[in-house]
């Protein structure tokens, strides 16, 4: 790895942290980054899953007080980690060139669910009497979930916060700390299989996560500073950007 490459990795893993602590979506930024320098799609998707996973740790331990109480995080917990465990597998035995066709759509979705965030959250609290009460419904939901988060992960925890929604679990803050918690679950139970299955670039996951941690902290700094709403847009913007290249790259 060049100097110039590590601190392109740098950069954009920093740059990730900040809109995690912000507004999410990291994983638009640090994926195509490391596709950029070179990395194989299998290989950059394990990679920017090491390279976030302390992030979600250190944004769990700051919902501590909000998971007490919670009755149904046991079972979900068992459900993350059963759903993240099968999406992180799948990515150890998934051909590339399988895993190729399906990034485009993958960020597309991402995308369009970070756009659309607000939107569905309304709309499924609206609906939330059809369903509520069905712990069946709600563990199946989770256990989605958590497969795709484990899979690739962009747009993980919008999914997460509207099936929540869906099943008028909590208040919004106390559902976003168990959105976090189980974020932890998914996403380190999906790298543990990368690690096993030796497909971490460990120097490049270095040194992103060396950007996603001071990233982190700056991020929770200009969170006060700045509307939410603006950082979302740019997420949104180069999600669209990264989507229409992708496809080119794989149908053009």
């Amino acid at each position: 790895m060049t100097l110039g490459i590590a601190l392109a990795l740098f950069a954009a893993a920093f740059a990730a942290g900040a809109l995690n602590a912000v507004a999410g979506g990291g994983t638009l930024i640090t994926f195509p980054a490391l596709v950029a320098a070179g990395l194989p799609p299998i290989v950059a998707n394990a990679t920017s899953s090491v390279s976030q996973w302390p992030g979600y740790v250190a944004s769990s331990l700051t919902f501590r007080r909000e998971l007490v109480g919670q009755q149904t995080l046991p079972a979900m917990s068992l459900a993350s980690l059963a759903g993240g465990l099968i999406g992180g597998w799948l990515v150890t035995v998934v051909s590339p060139r399988l895993f190729d066709v399906l990034i485009p759509w993958l960020i597309l979705l991402a995308t369009v669910m970070f756009a659309a965030s607000s939107q569905l959250t309304r709309w499924l609290g609206r609906h939330a009497a059809a369903v509520q009460g069905s712990r069946a419904g709600l563990l199946a939901g989770q256990l989605l979930v958590a497969i795709y988060g484990g899979f690739f992960g962009g747009g993980m925890g919008i999914m997460m916060l509207a099936l929540y929604s869906l099943f008028a679990l909590d208040t919004l803050t106390r559902m976003n700390a168990l959105k976090t918690w189980l974020s932890v679950l998914i996403s380190g139970v999906a790298v543990l299989a990368f690690i096993v299955a030796g497909i971490v670039d460990w120097p490049a996951a270095l040194v992103m996560l060396a950007g996603t941690i001071s990233g982190g902290v700056a991020g929770a700094r200009l969170a006060r500073r700045l509307p939410a709403l603006w950082l979302k847009r740019m997420v949104v913007a180069l999600g669209s950007v990264l989507t229409l290249a992708f496809f080119w790259k794989v149908y053009g």
